[in-house]
């Protein structure tokens, strides 16, 4: 039996968690569960907790989040890293180590964000630790859970403290040569898609709330599980009415028309790459995700 490790920003409104939670505890045989960073309320205390501020961007909350639980001394040696947003759709009694290919074959198919050029600076780091004299270097940025060991994870994060977008998976993959499976990624973004095969699927917030996959996974866990205080279960999510959004179908569906606030298009850009946008003006999103 493992420990679970979440690393969780800030929120009480996290149904992916809440949908999270009740996979790992249907699916993933496991002894404790821990959330570094933020714990929703609604979390039963069941949930071990390392607070932590989360004030900084959310890459900088996520490493700090991941250098928290490694630090903490209740916390096992050896533990599956979650994010929020996985979920287990089926039984699974081992963590599998897989990739997305090299760094360079993602960033071609990434857009432009503070996400992709992270990548290329993590990709230059380990080219100057020496990590690309065998070959190609790997990207670890695969929506699903991870296997950490704790003192490695801190020496990977004491490597990348310069980085402000760190992509810790693939220092860590890399920096320890872990190798594995490639595989494609299992983030779901369009709201159309189902589920990918497989056990483990993650989705955009967009994809969960108004797509078919999240409505897949509510149905695949409606009960409360232990892990919620009291063991109520809250309304699934409502789809609010998009007043400035752009038709349902076809390219583009779903996305704000240009007198729409910045938010919902800061909001857009993120169901559409996963990358931090809240430094972008209005007029910077709608030049690059505008179509």
């Amino acid at each position: 039996m493992t420990h679970v490790v979440y690393v969780v920003g800030p929120g009480d409104a996290n149904e992916e968690l809440r949908y999270s939670l009740r996979s790992l505890a249907a699916h993933f045989p496991h002894e404790e569960v821990w959330i570094a960073g933020h714990r929703p309320s609604w979390v039963s205390d069941t949930v071990g907790h390392i607070p932590l501020a989360q004030t900084r961007s959310r890459f900088q909350n996520s490493t700090a989040n991941m250098r928290a639980a490694c630090e903490h001394p209740e916390v096992a040696e050896e533990f599956v890293y979650f994010n929020d947003d996985f979920f287990v759709m089926e039984p699974v009694d081992h963590v599998p180590v897989v990739h997305r290919g090299t760094v360079d074959e993602v960033a071609a198919v990434t857009r432009s964000s503070l996400y992709r050029r992270g990548g290329q600076a993590t990709q230059l780091l380990m080219k100057r630790l020496g990590l690309a004299e065998d070959g190609p270097v790997l990207s670890y940025e695969v929506h699903a859970p991870m296997t950490i060991g704790k003192a490695r994870m801190l020496e990977v994060l004491a490597k990348g403290a310069g980085l402000p977008v760190l992509h810790k998976r693939s220092l860590y993959g890399n920096y320890w040569r872990l190798g594995g499976e490639q595989i494609t990624d299992v983030k779901v973004h369009s709201r159309e898609h189902g589920l990918p095969p497989g056990p483990f699927v993650s989705t955009s917030d967009d994809a969960f709330t108004h797509g078919r996959a999240g409505e897949l996974i509510r149905k695949a866990f409606p009960d409360p599980c232990r892990y919620e205080a009291g063991h109520e279960d809250a309304e699934p999510p409502q789809v609010p009415v998009q007043a400035h959004a752009a038709p349902s179908e076809g390219p583009g569906a779903g996305r704000p028309a240009t007198r729409a606030p910045v938010a919902e298009w800061r909001a857009w850009a993120d169901s559409q790459d996963p990358g931090d946008h809240s430094s972008m003006t209005k007029a910077e999103l709608i030049e690059q995700y505008g179509g």
